[in-house]
């Protein structure tokens, strides 16, 4: 499927750099004002963060513990409006993610946590956790976020999967045996909070570098006012008749003009219809797409087509430029993308601010 926009949006597409994967929309309708005309490209805009973020990815990219796996992310994971870098060496079971702020000037280790190259954030008690269920026992453990650092609260275990093998079951709290009831309220007490899974959003291709680095995080100064005032318009519309309390949205550039589109997901499960709006000259459109085993599309930042495997593995990709998806076949620069924010009133206010 493709679908063209407007022919101010194929002439801005058309400008795209190779080196960076995102451009400036220039004003090109003269004296008129232009619906599409951004305040700035996402590029100019500086962040105290990106060099040492770049510096740390890209040493990372060329050393012995990146493989064909390893992705990473950027997500503010402290609450103080500033991204922390998130390491996922690799989607092994034993793979835990390395998170990275700034602290002072230098770049710092401020959290060891995961299963399977990610793990959980839960953004209203400043928590993350990770739980890896095997065939006969479950571990996890919960972090909550102190001084600047993420220490371990609690670790848990138990072996209740193997009661029907006639095992001692056990629930185990830091290595205690505790009762079954205590058992629950202490996880409880987490796991009944809202979760993000974060840490596995960027392949390490250099496109998906300089895009999360000098694109991702820049919507916000991007934006002019009058663009935030249509889409929040619309995503309020949208929320009103939202069928799921596990909607997600989303900004990203999906045809690398530099103006970004929004992505609504209807739900973290295999094939749930996700939605893109984006800008042209008559305001916000839409276009439905499915996604993927998590209800994400997934965006190939140097080809600006967007994809989801379906149940059998094969692609259903589209584009909103000219950009043909006959033959596509995915970069080494992807985006896993539609699940930043959970889909609420606060937080489309807090986005389009």
């Amino acid at each position: 499927m493709k679908i063209n926009r407007s022919a101010y949006v194929i002439m801005a597409a058309s400008l795209l750099s190779a080196m960076t994967g995102c451009s400036k929309t220039e004003n090109v309708l003269g004296s008129q004002p232009d619906p599409l005309a951004v305040k700035t490209s996402p590029e100019s805009v500086v962040f105290d963060w990106q060099e040492e973020y770049q510096n740390k990815l890209e040493q990372f990219q060329v050393s012995a513990a990146c493989s064909d796996s390893s992705m990473f992310d950027l997500r503010d994971v402290t609450n103080d409006g500033i991204p922390e870098l998130i390491i996922s060496p690799s989607d092994d079971a034993s793979a835990m993610c390395e998170v990275y702020s700034i602290i002072g000037t230098e770049l710092t280790k401020i959290a060891v946590c995961g299963s399977f190259g990610e793990f959980d954030y839960f953004p209203s008690i400043l928590v993350i956790g990770y739980e890896y269920a095997g065939e006969e026992f479950t571990v996890g453990e919960y972090q909550t976020y102190t001084d600047g650092f993420y220490s371990v609260d609690f670790d848990y275990y138990t072996n209740m999967n193997s009661a029907s093998s006639g095992a001692v079951i056990r629930y185990e709290i830091n290595g205690d045996g505790v009762s079954l009831d205590e058992f629950e309220e202490r996880i409880n007490a987490y796991q009944n909070e809202d979760s993000f899974r974060v840490g596995r959003k960027y392949t390490f291709g250099d496109d998906s570098i300089q895009y999360a680095v000098h694109c991702s995080e820049s919507w916000s100064e991007v934006l002019t006012d009058a663009q935030k005032k249509k889409y929040k318009e619309k995503l309020s519309d949208v929320l009103q008749n939202a069928s799921s309390a596990d909607s997600a949205f989303e900004l990203a550039d999906l045809d690398g003009n530099g103006l970004p589109e929004v992505i609504v997901s209807s739900g973290s499960l295999e094939e749930m219809p996700v939605s893109v709006y984006y800008l042209d000259n008559d305001g916000v459109r839409e276009i439905t797409a499915t996604g993927d085993a998590n209800g994400c599309l997934r965006l190939d930042i140097k080809n600006g087509i967007f994809y989801a495997p379906d149940q059998t593995g094969k692609l259903k990709s589209w584009s909103l430029s000219s950009e043909s998806t006959s033959s596509f076949k995915p970069s080494d620069s992807i985006m896993v993308c539609g699940r930043k924010y959970l889909f609420t009133s606060d937080n489309i206010k807090l986005v389009f601010a």
